[in-house]
């Protein structure tokens, strides 16, 4: 299969091989197939870096991907409630007893930004920050909940706005992913 390609970015999904009304209930050997299909079966020649974004908590998803490819480190995206907090803390339990690097934590829709002075206004509570200090793993950023006028276009932040604190904070997510990796691929 041929990965759709923008901004030189290789993208494929099941969300593609299926319809836009279709829901995906996989479980096991389902599971298994299509994400050998996604990644033995996708040409992903000439690509650094491998992202693979995965459902919430420890499903047959995150225990196939374990066994189908290495896995040199993990990005936890979590919203900062409570129960979402609690889903992440277990999906992150399990990559530790699995002896997958967890790279970081990115709080996402904790805060919103005050259109008048550009503070970010907490929504939520502390639970990520807990959790990464519990876990021992840094918070790679916080990205506040925000309202674009131009959300609806195609392009992404970090090309149509690079000047703006949003884009900044994507950039510093992959730069520290970037150092992770490098530092890790030396030993």
């Amino acid at each position: 299969m041929i990965p759709l390609v923008n901004y030189g970015v290789k993208c494929m999904s099941m969300g593609f091989l299926v319809s836009e009304t279709s829901a995906v209930i996989w479980r096991g050997l389902m599971v298994m197939k299509a994400l050998e299909q996604l990644t033995r079966q996708v040409d992903w020649r000439d690509t650094d870096c491998l992202i693979v974004d995965t459902p919430p908590g420890t499903g047959d998803t995150i225990l196939s991907l374990v066994q189908t490819m290495p896995i040199s480190g993990v990005v936890m995206v979590t919203t900062p409630e409570k129960l979402a907090v609690q889903v992440t803390r277990r999906g992150a339990t399990m990559l530790q007893k699995l002896g997958i690097p967890i790279i970081g934590i990115i709080s996402n829709m904790g805060s919103v930004v005050c259109d008048n002075c550009q503070t970010d206004l907490p929504i939520f509570g502390r639970e990520t920050q807990k959790l990464s200090s519990d876990l021992g793993v840094p918070i790679l950023a916080n990205i506040p909940l925000t309202y674009d006028k131009d959300e609806g276009s195609s392009k992404p932040v970090v090309v149509g706005k690079l000047d703006t604190p949003r884009a900044q904070k994507y950039l510093e997510i992959a730069r520290k992913v970037e150092e992770f990796l490098i530092e890790s691929h030396k030993t």
